[in-house]
């Protein structure tokens, strides 16, 4: 009688805790979307044209909720290890909790590999940069950083042929300026304007428009013929090289403590446990 009321007991303290974890689930759940939505419509300079919608303030609040649910899962999982009643239930718990734990710790581990290491991610920022030729009459069109914002151009290296006249200009300047080369060169947006040996020019506008990299045949030797190679650098956002790697590491400490905690636990029951 004295286990069949131990039982019965667990059953009804078990009974209220899942009831409590999905209302706090779904609050959270809510939150997750209401939040998610304002940091992404209002505070990531949305616009549709060119399409453009910042995630990085969206990265940061994820992972931080993510830890936070996380967090509360570790605690959920210590009382219900306390009132199951049978080893096997136990046993049970403690293996799931430790394979999600590294599964989680692989996955961070990943993205610290990704993130954190130099030589990875001068790879990642190689793949995002460009490399094309201008030319008077087929100038280059590009824009800034990608329409999510995790990366951008930070500057812009020419390798001339012969010496040249370049112009990076926005889309409204060259649209109102075509063939006006004065104005196009009093528009344009970097300071060295005449290259005569490969030259790397920096990109400081901060929108998300189209610029175009304009050659200026009035000041080139092959006139309309002349053309320069270019190549756009890009940079990967913080959120990505700083946030996340600490992140990850947070990740790694918080299930690696988990699963140090839950390991002998699972020895220990395992004893005694239907299932190996």
């Amino acid at each position: 009688m004295p286990v069949a009321r131990d039982m019965l007991e667990g059953e009804a303290y078990w009974g209220r805790i899942r009831p409590i974890k999905l209302r706090l689930y779904i609050i959270e759940g809510i939150i997750v979307a209401a939040l998610g939505i304002v940091f992404v419509f209002v505070y990531s300079n949305f616009q549709t044209s060119p399409f453009y919608i910042s995630i990085d303030r969206l990265i940061w609040f994820l992972l931080i909720m993510f830890l936070v649910i996380e967090l509360e899962s570790f605690v959920f999982r210590i009382m219900q290890l306390r009132i199951a009643r049978t080893f096997s239930t136990k046993h049970l718990m403690t293996t799931t909790s430790i394979r999600k734990a590294l599964v989680i710790i692989i996955i961070a581990v990943i993205a610290l590999a990704a993130f954190a290491v130099p030589s990875s991610v001068q790879g990642i920022e190689d793949a995002y940069s460009v490399r094309g030729t201008a030319t008077p009459t087929e100038p280059a069109k590009f824009l800034p950083g990608d329409p999510l914002g995790l990366s951008k151009i930070k500057s812009i290296t020419f390798h001339p042929s012969v010496p040249v006249e370049v112009y990076i200009v926005s889309e409204y300047d060259f649209i109102h300026n075509i063939g006006d080369w004065a104005s196009l060169r009093g528009a344009a947006l970097n300071e060295n304007k005449s290259i005569t040996s490969d030259a790397t020019i920096p990109v400081t506008i901060t929108t998300h428009e189209y610029l175009y990299v304009v050659v200026d045949p009035t000041g080139g030797m092959a006139g309309n013929l002349t053309s320069v190679a270019y190549r756009l650098n890009s940079v990967l956002s913080s959120t990505l090289t700083a946030f996340v790697p600490l992140m990850a590491i947070v990740f790694i400490i918080a299930n690696g403590a988990w699963t140090a905690y839950l390991f002998p636990l699972s020895r220990k029951y395992a004893c005694r446990s239907i299932y190996k």
